[in-house]
């Protein structure tokens, strides 16, 4: 009992920190995210009591640094258009609070467990993300669940109900997306690379059954998520199929596609079963593979979203001065565009742009030789944010600062440390 006693205070926590929410009997200006960045403060200044001294790696100070210099290029292209959207030009805080709420999640985690590396994060979002996803059907289903949340949680609940969109606590829109996206690449890693868990039956019966709710319950929420499912197979085919030699197939490869396949034939006959007996769960499911029944029933591959992205969303600046330093405007959705690459030109150009660009390649690079086998991984998250500035103008640095407080694979002597 007491062991799931700490796992639900330990998801609750990763859930406050990676989907965060203003709780509506508190000032609106105050989320979880920074509750959570008061107590990594707090954490880090007593460790450095106990310690005698602080110590900051340099990979965070250089990503401070980035962060700091991006901030005054956006307030620079502000002040010289003569606007007042601070949207960016106070990202710096915004990196702190992210890396405190990281740093106090993992104090937190640190409370229960010894060491907090990247296999025991990533299953503590696993439960969190998947548990999310039921929430949002279970809030869409059950009206007293849905009274009780939006009495509590004040973060843009009316709106998702008047455009018809699925939300859980915190969770919801692309925002969402993307952090589902991000927990199935990080599943596909942990089935691909940790040998405790591809050994084991149970683990990567569990593992692969979150995949697959991920990607369905998560696509409900937001499509986003299946840049994720994707990225996330294409990962697992790289490190666990293709390098196989002389065409052996092995008994690690026989039990994973063996549980796979079990696993996705049991998913498509209940998925049948509830698409034609319940009307709202059919629903969900057109929403969220949109794209793929337009395709077999129309023989065309595409979507709402996707035909008004190209239609009218790729809004690009008119005058060499935008391209260069921007307009200084970002909020208010003032270009009437989502789409990352055109919101962040016209805001701060093409400079501002590259720096923040550079700021998350860093992020991605310099964590590369903190975790086993994490080459392929570092690559894929990076690619992540491209990706999805391609459709909203966000960004996954709270991965990234997690990743920075989290416990690394090897010690300061460059040795596999055996957990």
């Amino acid at each position: 009992m007491k062991k799931y006693v700490i796992t639900t205070i330990i998801c609750i926590v990763v859930s406050c920190y990676v989907f965060s929410f203003s709780l509506s009997f508190l000032p609106p200006s105050l989320n979880t995210k920074q509750i959570l960045g008061v107590v990594g403060i707090m954490a880090f200044l007593l460790k450095c009591l106990k310690d005698k001294t602080a110590s900051i790696s340099r990979q965070v100070i250089v990503s401070a640094m980035f962060a700091a210099l991006f901030s005054v290029w956006c307030y620079y292209t502000a002040m010289v258009n003569a606007t007042d959207d601070d949207s960016y030009s106070t990202y710096i805080v915004s990196f702190a609070v992210w890396l405190g709420g990281a740093y106090g999640v993992v104090a937190i985690l640190k409370l229960f467990h010894k060491r907090v590396d990247l296999a025991l994060f990533t299953k503590y979002l696993t439960i969190v993300c998947v548990a999310q996803g039921i929430l949002a059907l279970a809030i869409d289903n059950v009206p007293a669940l849905r009274s009780i949340v939006d009495r509590l949680v004040a973060d843009g609940n009316i709106y998702y109900k008047n455009i018809n969109r699925l939300y859980g606590i915190g969770a919801a829109l692309d925002t969402a997306g993307i952090r589902f996206a991000a927990n199935l690449i990080l599943i596909a890693h942990q089935l691909a690379s940790n040998k405790k868990v591809s050994d084991n039956k149970k683990f990567v019966g569990s593992y692969l059954t979150a995949f697959i709710l991920i990607s369905v319950l998560g696509c409900m929420i937001a499509r986003t998520t299946m840049v994720g499912t994707g990225m996330g197979l294409f990962y697992i085919m790289v490190r666990y199929v293709l390098p196989q030699r002389g065409g052996i197939i092995s008994a690690r490869q026989i039990r994973i596609f063996s549980i796979l396949v079990l696993l996705l034939g049991l998913a498509v006959i209940v998925g049948i079963h509830l698409y034609t007996a319940d009307v709202e769960f059919r629903k969900n499911m057109r929403f969220a593979f949109e794209g793929f029944f337009n395709w077999a029933e129309t023989g065309v591959f595409r979507t709402d979203s996707s035909d008004k992205l190209n239609a009218v969303m790729w809004v690009w600046p008119t005058d060499t001065r935008t391209w260069i330093i921007g307009s200084g405007i970002f909020g208010s959705f003032y270009y009437n565009t989502d789409v990352g690459y055109c919101r962040f030109t016209l805001y701060c150009g093409l400079i501002g742009l590259a720096l923040f660009s550079m700021f998350f390649v860093y992020n991605g690079l310099s964590v590369r030789t903190k975790f086993k086998d994490f080459n392929l991984l570092c690559l894929m998250i990076i690619a992540l944010t491209f990706i999805v500035w391609l459709k909203v103008a966000t960004d996954i640095f709270l991965f990234n600062a997690l990743l920075y407080c989290l416990d690394g694979d090897y010690d300061e002597n460059g040795n596999l440390i055996e957990s």
